[in-house]
This record gives C-alpha cells, sequence and structure tokens, in this order.
C-alpha cells in the first residue's frame, strides 16, 4: 500500500507541474472561454441558490451576439473578454486590463447553464480574491483536479497491466491541449481527465477477471470519474453510455454476479445511477441543448455540404486533441501534429490489427460515440452555430483507444523489451510537446504571432505582456515538470511478474511462470476476448516489487 502511494504521489507531482506551469503562463481569458467560466465559478461560490441555479436566458457573447446562458451577480471587472487579442492573433495581451474586481453586479456568461459541481470547487478564489493571485489560485485548483485522476489512473495502469505499456500510453492521451486546458478556468479539462481515468480503471476492472480484495480501488476510481463525466458537461452522459457500453459488451454475467457480492460495488452503481438521474434532470430543467435561434442569413450550410465539411475537417480535430492553445489560434509546426499522430495512431491501427473481433467491436462503438455523435450535432446545427465542433470535446471517449490498444498489444503481441522500448519511444517524442506549445503559446500572448515569424520570434521572454509572476515562472515549472515525468515514464515498463492468487483461508502456494502473451490459460468464458490478465503480486514500480516476484528464466 505505501508502495502504491508513492507511485500516486510522484506520478500527482509530474502531472500536477506539467498543468500548472499553464497556470502561470496564460493572461485572462487566454485559453478558451476562460471569462465565461471564471464568471459562473465566482456566482456559483457565492451559495446563493439563486445563482446556482440562475435563470436560464438570452445574454450576448463576447462580441455581443445573442446566445444561450444567465447572468450571475459577481464583481463587474469579471467581465473583461480578450477581444483586444484573442482574435487577433498578431497582437499581444497587452491590450487587455485583466481580471479585476469591482463593485457586485449582474453579469452575463454563456456558461451560466452549466453544471454547479466543478465551479463549487474552483470558485472560492475567484469570488474573494478576483485579481491575478486568485485566477492563478483557481487554476492550480482545476490542474490538481487533473493530476489527482490522471494519477490514480496511473497506478491503476501500473498495477494491472502486463509490462506497464498501457500506464505508459497516459502519455499519448494526455496531450499538451488536456494540459492547456488544466492550466485555465474550464471544466473540459477535468472532464478529459475524468474520461482517461473512467478507461484506466474500467479496461483492467471489466475486461479481466474478478478479484473482489485487490481491485475494489479500482471500483471507486471507475465510480469517482463516471460521475465526473456525467455532470460536467452535457455531453458527459453520452460519453459515459458508449464508454461503458464498449468496455462492458460483450457482457460476462458470471464475472458481474461476482462483483455484485462487494457492497463498494452495489453503493457505486447506486451513486452513478443517482449522478444520472441529476445530470438528466440539470439538462432538461436548465436548457442546456437548447440554442437561440441566429440572424437570418448569418448561416447558409446545406446539409451535403455541412457533412462534406465535417468530414474535410478532420485534421483540424485532430489538431485540437494534441493541442491547440489560445482562442484556437496557436498551432505548432505541422511535423509536430504529424510525429503525434504516427506514433499514437500507429498504436491504435496495430492494437486494431493484432487484437480480435471483440476489440475492433469496442473500438467501433468508441467511434460512433465520440466521431458519429459529434458528427451528427454538428451538421444538423449548422445552420444554428456554425461549425463549432472542437477536437477537445471528443477526446473524453476517444482516449479509450490508445488505451485499449496498449492493453491488447501487451498481452498479444510485445514482450517486455519491446514494450519497453515503445514506452520510452513516447518519453522521449511526445514529452517535448508539451514545451513547444507552452513556449509558442506564451510567444504569441507576449508579442503577437505573425505569419511569417522565424526561429528568432519565438523567445518565450520577450514582449510587451509579461505574466505578472514573470514569463521564467512557468518555463522553470514545465521544465521540472517534464524531467519529473521522464523520469517517471522512462521506468514504467517492467517484466512480468508471476501469478499470485489471493483466495481468502487458501495456504499460500508457489506461482507458476508466466506465459507468453497472449497464452494465458485463465482465458475468458466469453470467446474471443483478449486473453485475461495474470494478478501482479505487488506494485510494479521498479524497487517495491516484493523480493522473489521477479519473472522467472525464460518468461517474457
Amino acid at each position: 500500500m505505501r508502495n502504491g502511494r508513492k507511485s500516486w504521489l510522484v506520478a500527482f507531482t509530474a502531472f500536477f507541474l506539467v498543468f500548472g506551469a499553464w497556470c502561470f503562463a496564460a493572461p485572462f481569458d487566454g485559453p478558451a472561454d476562460e471569462v465565461q467560466h471564471t464568471i459562473r465559478a465566482a456566482g456559483v461560490a457565492s451559495l446563493d441558490p439563486g445563482q446556482i441555479f440562475a435563470r436560464p436566458t438570452t445574454v450576448p457573447d463576447a462580441f455581443g451576439r445573442p446566445g444561450m446562458g444567465a447572468y450571475q451577480r459577481v464583481p463587474v471587472g469579471m467581465d473583461a473578454h480578450a477581444t483586444c487579442f484573442g482574435p487577433h492573433p498578431k497582437v499581444s495581451a497587452a491590450c487587455a486590463a485583466g481580471l479585476k474586481g469591482g463593485p457586485i453586479g449582474e453579469v452575463s456568461t454563456s456558461a451560466g447553464r452549466y453544471n454547479p459541481l466543478y465551479y463549487l470547487v474552483v470558485g472560492p478564489p475567484l469570488r474573494w480574491l478576483p485579481n491575478w493571485g486568485g485566477l492563478v489560485a483557481a487554476r492550480l485548483i482545476s490542474s490538481a483536479l487533473c493530476a489527482a485522476l490522471l494519477a490514480s489512473a496511473f497506478v491503476s495502469l501500473l498495477r494491472w497491466s502486463r509490462y506497464g505499456l498501457s500506464a505508459a500510453a497516459l502519455l499519448a492521451v494526455a496531450t499538451p491541449m488536456l494540459a492547456h486546458l488544466a492550466g485555465g478556468v474550464n471544466p473540459n479539462s477535468v472532464e478529459i481527465a475524468a474520461g482517461i481515468a473512467f478507461f484506466s480503471a474500467g479496461i483492467p476492472l471489466l475486461l479481466e477477471p474478478p478479484d473482489l480484495q485487490r481491485k475494489r480501488g479500482l471500483v471507486t476510481l471507475l465510480g469517482i470519474s463516471a460521475v465526473l463525466l456525467l455532470m460536467l458537461r452535457s455531453a458527459g452522459p453520452a460519453w459515459f453510455a458508449f464508454g461503458l457500453f464498449a468496455l462492458a459488451v460483450p457482457v460476462r454475467r458470471k464475472w458481474l454476479r461476482e462483483y455484485w457480492r462487494l457492497l463498494r460495488v452495489k453503493l457505486w452503481t447506486a451513486g452513478v445511477t443517482l449522478a444520472a438521474l441529476l445530470s438528466f434532470a440539470w439538462i432538461v430543467a436548465m436548457k442546456t441543448g437548447e440554442l437561440v435561434p441566429p440572424p437570418p442569413g448569418l448561416w447558409r450550410y446545406r446539409f451535403g455540404e455541412a457533412v462534406a465539411i465535417y468530414i474535410d475537417s478532420w485534421w483540424v480535430y485532430l489538431q485540437g486533441m494534441i493541442g491547440v492553445a489560445g482562442w484556437f489560434d496557436v498551432t505548432m509546426w505541422q511535423p509536430v501534429y504529424v510525429v503525434w499522430a504516427m506514433l499514437v495512431g500507429g498504436l491504435v491501427f496495430f492494437g486494431g490489427i493484432f487484437g480480435d473481433w471483440t476489440l475492433r467491436w469496442r473500438y467501433l462503438v468508441i467511434l460512433l460515440g465520440g466521431v458519429a455523435l459529434p458528427g451528427v450535432l454538428q451538421v444538423s446545427q449548422a445552420r444554428q452555430t456554425g461549425f463549432i465542433t472542437a477536437g477537445r470535446y471528443m477526446l473524453p471517449l476517444l482516449a479509450g483507444l490508445p488505451l485499449l490498444a496498449a492493453w491488447t498489444l501487451e498481452q498479444r503481441l510485445l514482450d517486455a523489451a519491446r514494450a519497453r522500448s515503445l514506452a520510452r519511444t513516447f518519453v522521449i517524442f511526445l514529452l517535448p510537446v508539451h514545451l513547444v506549445l507552452l513556449v509558442w503559446a506564451m510567444v504569441r500572448w507576449q508579442r503577437g504571432m505573425p505569419g511569417n515569424a522565424g526561429l528568432g520570434w519565438f523567445n518565450p521572454l520577450a514582449g510587451k505582456w509579461h505574466p505578472p509572476t514573470g514569463s521564467i515562472t512557468p518555463l522553470v515549472i514545465m521544465g521540472i515538470g517534464l524531467a519529473v515525468t521522464a523520469v517517471v515514464f522512462w521506468r514504467v515498463p517492467h517484466d512480468a511478474a508471476p501469478v499470485t492468487l489471493s483466495v481468502p483461508g487458501a495456504p499460500a502456494e508457489e506461482a507458476p511462470a508466466p506465459e507468453p502473451a497472449g497464452k494465458s490459460d485463465a482465458v475468458s468464458d466469453a470467446p474471443g476476448d483478449v486473453p485475461a490478465q495474470r494478478d501482479l503480486p505487488s506494485d510494479t514500480w521498479p524497487g517495491s516489487r516484493l523480493p522473489g516476484a521477479e519473472a522467472t528464466p525464460g518468461s517474457r
């Protein structure tokens, strides 16, 4: 247990530092929709029921266009949209007033109908300190929430995956886009982290034989992430439904009956059911799916044209999953996206090739929920909203693909050495992208980003605007965070440990040697699924395994 806590703490520190760097780098409203979310957070933090359950109404957006939202009674200085630089990539943030206080007044926000759960947690610093200090504190709270979920996902996968490759695959789904959002005030960040944690707990829990004693932590993590997915944003119930369907079908009734013996499973089932009911009640009562008709003639898309645009925009959506900062105007050089897409896409592709038809069924369900459903919604509403779908909205569900792929490949194809090589490839090629996006965003906010910017322009210490805490601060935090993260994930891959069966009251027996990947006798009673994972006797963090837990000679 102590080793598990140590692994969690180290992973939390690594993620928190990477996310926290963004908290000190961005101007107010530099991250997408931050003004809208901070106004909502400050209103909810008042604990006034009239603010928490604010009446849905038509409100102006940052540019004065009508949309659905609500009014919150907050310091009027919070209504400081970054319109002077947000839509103008060549203009620095020096033109903006930043977050200020002022008298309490009615301030509009398009996030006024959002579920209050996230805002109750991040809102108090903004309510009582509507300045740079309060903003950074709220951002750090949001970063800590995301880091805690990812650290829990890391420990779950580290304990239960065969060689640790699934844990290393977190680098593929914890993208720079997540880090950027986690360093701002936006519930989308926690939603993405919850989606990653949902699959990290659900894969070893539902795709492997039950272990009522040692998998209780997975039940808790799955329950927490399910509640967060259901309640944070209006799309969450769909992500939860498709994710659960992908993991639980085909269902093993024997396994379900075994899990149902746990009181913890019954309590979390009741809790998730209650969260689902409350979420649907909120969506209906607060009209979160209702749109304001646009001015006549604003959008003229024909159905076939909208379909073609959606299909042809998938590189843009992929970029949005990897990392596009600011008001979607901070894009890295294209080879950076290509490298990320090749590594992660290759992982998913070969997982589908070497997996069985059950895995491909899971892929199909996730793609239907994460690609087809957003497409249907976007195309059907294109004449009302224009094209507003972004890759980051799909990430909570699509993150399941690389995690499933890594789990399958270390079961069916890769031995310990090849799993270690792939994991370290992720460290070498994916981690530096976090620093690249941070530098690109800082340069854009501090001095603007002209279209012909050369190498000399990318100096994050130059420009007219700098964070009140200095530009060196986020760079140092990011550097330390990436170093810690590199050490953590470089040490992840391990050799398979021998089997230990924890049967209450049974005498200890010598563990049999592990078999080659994909050849385990402990296969599930549902034909065609991934072979069952053998239990690990202890935490698989290097140096923390029990004496004698090394793989037997000749095993993979």
